[in-house]
Order: structure tokens, then C-alpha cells, then sequence
């Protein structure tokens, strides 16, 4: 599973809460490599905000496999133990782009549950495909009317300290009408 959304933190929290709501999975947060994955509350917003830490990972799981992820830090689980689980990285934005936000995982139980409520949510809340800063269309990324709101650029990875002027570069946007 690997999809790429353009979206505010707004949407962000809403698509995510109901994605959770709606599939019975469970949030765990990480704040960094060093730090152990704990069990949050997916309906407090600041579950899912960033972190002063570098590595901050979110993870949506069934609460059964639970026992594969809560011990150790974040850098001793390896990939083999987070099968079953979706990791989510928000984008972010600064004044000058939003990056986007990332659903991955293995192939798994939960990835499937979890990418067919998210394709219900998307199609609700989401516009599919985008055009690059070429013009060359992007299958497969979808984008939200908040997102195109802000008038920011679109790029899939914010740039930041001293590469953050790349971001004032023109990046992804909708696919122009037919």
C-alpha cells in the first residue's frame, strides 16, 4: 500500500479519525527512534500532530498485534514486526507548500481493511490525479479542496533549513479540466 494525499491538517484529522473510527484500528505513536510505540487516543488531536523530535512515526493496527510494537524503541522494531500495520506520515506545510501525506504498508489483513475504507473516504473528501510542474499528469495522488484553497505549492517532501526556498518552486496541481 503506498498512496500520496495533498491535504491540510484539518483534513488530515478528520479523514483519519473516521478512517480509525470506521475500521476499529488503533493509533500508536512513536516521538522517536529512541522513544517506545505507546497506544493513543485517535480522537485528541494532538495524537496526531508533529513532534520537537526527529522521527516521529504514527502507526494504525489491529489492538491484537499490538504486542509486536509497544515494548521496544522505535528503532529496535523491525520491518518484519510492523507487517499488519500502516504507517502515516503527514506532509506538513510552511508559508510556502504542503508536502504530502503518506499511507504505507505491507501487504497485510489490516492494510487491505484499512486502503478500502480509505478509497470510500478519499472518494467522499478527495479529487484523484495531478499534473507535475512539466505538465506530465501523476496518476494515483489525490488532493483535497482545502488543500487547493491555501494557494501553496505542492511538493511530496517538504524541503527544510537550508533547502526550504526549494519549496517556493512550483510543484504538483489538480489535473486541468478536459
Amino acid at each position: 500500500m503506498d498512496r500520496y494525499i495533498f491535504m491540510t491538517f484539518d483534513d488530515f484529522l478528520l479523514i483519519n479519525t473516521k478512517l480509525l473510527s470506521n475500521t476499529k484500528l488503533e493509533l500508536y505513536r512513536s516521538e522517536s527512534y529512541d522513544h517506545p510505540y505507546i497506544k493513543v487516543d485517535a480522537n485528541d488531536p494532538t495524537s496526531w500532530g508533529g513532534s520537537a523530535l526527529k522521527s516521529l512515526s504514527l502507526l494504525v493496527g489491529n489492538p491484537s498485534d499490538e504486542d509486536k510494537i509497544l515494548r521496544d524503541k522505535q528503532i529496535n522494531i523491525p520491518r518484519t514486526q510492523r507487517v499488519g500495520f500502516v504507517d502515516i506520515q503527514y506532509g506538513g506545510d510552511d508559508e510556502d507548500a504542503i508536502g504530502a501525506t503518506h499511507y504505507g504498508a505491507d501487504t497485510s489483513e489490516t492494510a487491505d481493511l484499512l486502503n478500502r475504507e480509505l478509497n470510500k473516504l478519499l472518494k467522499h473528501f478527495a479529487h484523484k490525479n495531478l499534473v507535475d510542474c512539466k505538465g506530465n499528469e501523476i496518476k494515483g495522488y489525490y488532493w483535497t479542496d482545502a488543500a487547493l484553497s491555501t494557494g501553496k505549492n505542492w511538493h511530496r517532501y517538504l524541503s527544510k533549513d537550508e533547502k526550504k526556498h526549494i519549496n517556493k518552486n512550483p510543484g504538483y496541481r489538480p489535473v486541468p479540466p478536459r
